[in-house]
C-alpha cells in the first residue's frame, strides 16, 4: 500500500511565520533604530523634539493632505466599519476610566487620560505603515477613514473630562467649550485632513510642482514617524505604573480588538478588507498623543509613558498574533 502524506504543518508554519516577519521586521525595525539612535546618543533631547515637531507638524500634515486629497474614496462610506471601530475604541476607553476610577481610585481627569491609554490607538505613526504593509492598497481608504476621524472624537471627549476635572478642583469656572474647538481645529494633522477632504471633495488637481512635492513628502513621512517613534519611546520609562499601565496595555492591545470583532463581523456583518482594519488597528498599541496629553495637562503623565512604553513592547506580539488571525 502506498504511504499516506499529510499536509506538511511545519512548512506552512514556517511560511506564516515568514510573511509575518516582511511585515513586523520592517516596520518595527525602523522604530528600532529611533530608539537605538538616542540610547547611543546620536540623537539628544533636542534633536528628538525637533524630529516629533517635524513629523507631526509637517511629514504627517502634508501625507495626510496628500493621500486623502487623491484617495478614491468609495460612493457610500461604509459607516457600519467607522461605527464598529469607534464603538470599539469608546467602549475601551469607558473601561479605561472604569479601571481608573474602580481599581485606582484617580479623579476624574486622571481617568480621561487613562480612558485614552485604553482607547486612542497608533493609527498614523504605526497604523498607515503595517496597515498598508500587511494588506495592500486596498487597505488605504479604510485607514484614512479612521484616520479622519480618530483625533476628532477621541481627543474633544478626552479634553471635556480633563476641564471638568479642572473646574471640579477650582482652576476653573467653565468648561471653555470655544477654545476646544480651537484647539482641536488647530491641531496640523486635523488641518491636514481637512485640507484635503476639500481638495477631494471639490476635484481640485494640485499643480504638478506642489504635486511632486507633496508626493515626496508623504514618501518620507512614514520612515520618519516610525524613527521618531522609537527615538520618543526611548524617552520614556516605566515610572512606577506598572499596574495601571498593564491594565490599560491589555485593554488596548487585546479587549478592545476583540470587541471590535464582535461587532464588526458578527453584529454588522462587515466583510474584507473593512473589517481586518479595524480589528488590526483597533489592536495598535497607544498612541504618543496620550503621553503628550498628559504632560500638557499635568494630569497623569507617568501612566501615560508607562501604558506607551509597555503596549508599544508588547505589540510585536500581539500585532504578529493578530496579523495571522486577519490573514495579512
Amino acid at each position: 500500500m502506498g504511504q499516506r502524506h499529510e499536509p506538511d504543518s511545519r512548512g506552512w508554519q514556517a511560511s506564516l511565520l515568514t510573511q509575518l516577519l516582511s511585515i513586523i521586521a520592517p516596520v518595527f525595525g525602523v522604530i528600532a533604530v529611533g530608539f537605538a539612535a538616542v540610547r547611543i546618543g546620536l540623537l539628544g533631547e533636542v534633536g528628538v523634539r525637533r524630529l516629533v515637531v517635524f513629523v507631526f507638524n509637517a511629514a504627517v500634515p502634508t501625507l495626510l493632505f496628500y493621500r486623502i486629497g487623491t484617495i478614491d474614496f468609495p460612493d457610500q462610506i461604509a459607516w457600519r466599519f467607522l461605527l464598529g471601530y469607534y464603538a470599539s475604541a469608546f467602549l475601551a476607553y469607558g473601561l479605561g476610566m472604569l479601571s481608573a476610577r474602580v481599581l485606582f481610585d484617580r479623579p476624574i481627569g486622571e481617568q480621561s487620560i487613562h480612558g485614552l491609554g485604553a482607547g486612542f490607538s497608533n493609527t498614523v505613526l504605526l497604523g498607515i505603515p503595517l496597515l498598508v504593509s500587511a494588506f495592500g492598497d486596498e487597505a488605504t481608504v479604510p485607514v484614512f477613514l479612521i484616520i479622519c476621524f480618530h483625533s476628532a472624537t477621541l481627543l474633544p471627549v478626552s479634553i471635556l473630562f480633563l476641564e471638568a476635572g479642572r473646574r471640579k478642583a477650582g482652576q476653573g469656572t467653565e468648561l471653555r467649550v470655544i477654545r476646544l474647538i480651537l484647539e482641536v481645529l488647530a491641531n496640523p494633522i486635523i488641518v491636514g485632513i481637512l485640507l484635503g477632504l476639500g481638495v477631494n471633495l471639490l476635484g481640485l488637481y494640485l499643480p504638478e510642482p506642489i504635486d511632486a512635492l507633496a508626493s515626496l513628502m508623504s514618501t518620507l513621512a512614514i520612515p520618519c514617524a516610525l524613527l521618531a517613534l522609537g527615538a520618543s519611546l526611548a524617552g520614556f520609562r516605566l515610572q512606577g505604573q506598572v499596574a495601571a499601565a498593564s491594565v490599560l496595555a491589555a485593554i488596548k492591545l487585546v479587549v478592545q480588538p476583540v470587541i471590535a470583532w464582535i461587532i464588526v463581523v458578527p453584529i454588522l456583518g462587515v466583510g474584507a478588507p473593512w473589517a481586518p482594519v479595524a480589528i488590526v488597528m483597533a489592536g495598535l498599541p497607544s498612541g504618543a498623543m496620550v503621553y503628550l496629553f498628559g504632560a500638557r495637562y499635568e494630569t497623569g503623565s507617568e501612566v501615560a509613558a508607562s501604558v506607551v512604553v509597555l503596549s508599544s513592547s508588547a505589540s510585536i506580539v500581539t500585532l504578529s498574533v493578530l496579523l495571522a488571525l486577519m490573514g495579512a
